[in-house]
């Protein structure tokens, strides 16, 4: 076998040598040769570090062969490690690397999609397979991750979501060069607002640099260039784009930390609008499935990652999100309105009546807004169709069906327990409402209506 190898070396040797004389014509020819080349080579080094390591007792699947003598990074190494593994169960994907068809980083995304659901599911669908073919690298990720999203239960996906945000953290670290060294990891939710509010200030940050740029130029030259460099602004003076989100988060931390005086107290505050900062715009994907939770719906954070039904649900009680619901062929079907949300004065006038988390009593500064009478099915943007709730009971009420009632004149969180006699929550304007603190009998008005 080394021989055979040691050959192909030598004949890619004298074909390198004959690349700046080869006709055009050629030289496309070998392109698409190149594809299944590099599935073959990915193939052999895998194969072989995987034989190695079982005749040696590795216990590693060959993943240390491949990062110490393949030259292979550790995270590459332990991914083909595990995809040549996880080929035996899927002959398909496996003939298809072989033959040069596949490339191995397509073929890890079958894998990964076979562990969500199974092996079955992905050799059967002739239409997934031929997409590894076709598609790149990365764009056969994204459709591999939807294919999985559509045949994953919609517990499943809830469950992952959750175990994200369980997961949630962030690091700080000295570096060697005397550098701090940060690294974090945010549910898809929670990662979009926060990439939202960081891209926000740093496109002001670009502008900044661009009115800087102009003013500095002598008359008779633009950005793009001019006769002379005399009085431009130093390159090093221009922001990167990582330099300018570097600086865009110490200024938004700074920002928080001294507060505008006009600013809500942060205990008052949705954690979708914390005080003194202007809410994070998050678009949400949808086809109409994910939308009422039926099995095999998509949905996804654009920008972010998948996310459960469950949370589609969640997130359309709160006013900074705006959910595009596609049908078939993403043809555009409902677009929801930021009046879903309470407005400043409905949301002191519900912290004022529920106090707290009406399930579990959590602080109101941790809690959001839930319709009671969810927006999809009519329910209006009213103080007697919210409630105050924490997260964790939010997604209660939209994974396991858990009920807003009332009992001893507040309400209150029920498990769905059909033996439960508590009253249920009404669901339109009561005739005669109760004053509120404030005395604004308007609070009851849903502002869009």
């Amino acid at each position: 076998m080394f021989s055979h190898v040691q050959q192909a070396l030598d004949c890619l040797a004298a074909a390198l040598d004959c690349v700046d004389t080869a006709p055009t014509g050629e030289l496309r020819r070998t392109l698409g040769l190149a594809k299944s080349l590099r599935s073959r080579v990915e193939l052999l080094e895998t194969k072989a570090a995987s034989v190695v390591a079982q005749r040696e007792r590795h216990g590693d699947g060959g993943a240390g062969l491949l990062n110490q003598v393949g030259g292979r990074s550790r995270a590459d190494a332990a991914r083909n490690a595990r995809t040549e593994a996880e080929l035996a169960e899927l002959p398909v994907a496996r003939s298809g690397v072989a033959e040069g068809e596949i490339s191995f980083a397509n073929a890890a995304k079958l894998a990964q999609a076979a562990r969500k659901t199974s092996a079955d599911a992905v050799q059967a669908d002739a239409d997934l397979v031929q997409m590894a073919k076709t598609l790149p690298d990365d764009e056969f990720a994204q459709a591999a991750q939807r294919w999985a999203i559509q045949h994953q239960s919609a517990d499943d996906l809830a469950v992952q979501h959750r175990r994200n945000r369980r997961n949630r953290h962030v690091r700080f670290w000295n570096g060697e060069d005397g550098s701090v060294q940060m690294r974090g990891s945010f549910d898809a939710e929670m990662g979009a607002r926060i990439q939202g509010r960081l891209r926000r200030q740093a496109e002001l940050l670009r502008q900044a640099d661009r009115r800087r740029q102009t003013h500095s130029q002598p008359p008779g030259t633009t950005c793009d260039g001019g006769d002379s460099d005399a009085g431009s602004v130093p390159e090093a003076a221009v922001r990167t784009r990582d330099q300018r989100m570097a600086d865009a988060l110490d200024t938004l931390l700074a920002t928080s930390a001294e507060p505008d005086g006009d600013a809500e107290p942060a205990s008052e505050t949705m954690p979708s609008s914390p005080a003194g900062s202007k809410a994070a715009e998050i678009i949400v994907r949808s086809d109409l499935a994910a939308f009422v939770g039926t099995p095999g719906g998509i949905a996804e954070i654009c920008g972010g990652g998948p996310i459960p039904p469950s949370t589609v649900a969640r997130l359309a009680c709160n006013s900074d999100v705006w959910i595009e619901i596609f049908g078939d062929n993403l043809t555009p079907l409902y677009e929801t309105v930021a009046s879903r949300a309470p407005t400043a004065a409905q949301r002191r006038a519900l912290i004022a009546r529920d106090r707290a988390c009406i399930g579990c009593g959590e602080p109101p500064g941790a809690c959001e807004a839930h319709h009671i009478t969810p927006c999809q099915r009519g329910g209006k943007t009213r103080l007697d169709n919210l409630v105050l709730v924490c997260w964790r009971c939010h997604d209660l009420i939209h994974d396991h069906n858990w009920q807003v009632t009332i009992r001893d004149g507040r309400y209150r969180l029920a498990p769905p327990d059909p033996a439960y006699q508590a009253e249920p929550a009404p669901q339109r304007k009561p005739k005669h409402p109760a004053p509120l603190p404030t005395g604004d009998e308007s609070l009851w008005e849903d502002p869009a209506a």
